[in-house]
């Protein structure tokens, strides 16, 4: 249930990936609803990013819920 609160993130909140090795912080910078079809969510960008994929509604798979986050320390 790791992306079970993905609708909670808001623009400005942290998301904190840790490797082992180290961590990256990233702010999140948007969400946004999407058709399952749309793979253009998963298209490379210019500048370091992270982007969150899960089902939604939760437990339902008509959408995708698509949280968008830049890095700010690493």
């Amino acid at each position: 249930e790791l992306f079970r609160y993905l609708d909670k993130l808001k623009p400005g909140d942290e998301i904190i990936l840790s490797t082992g090795a180290r961590d990256f912080v990233y702010k999140v910078t948007g969400t946004r609803i999407v058709e399952p079809t749309e793979v253009s969510v998963m298209d490379p960008t210019p500048r370091a990013t992270i982007t969150l994929i899960s089902c939604y509604p939760y437990l339902i798979d008509t959408e995708r819920i698509v949280v968008s986050g830049e890095l700010v320390d690493s």
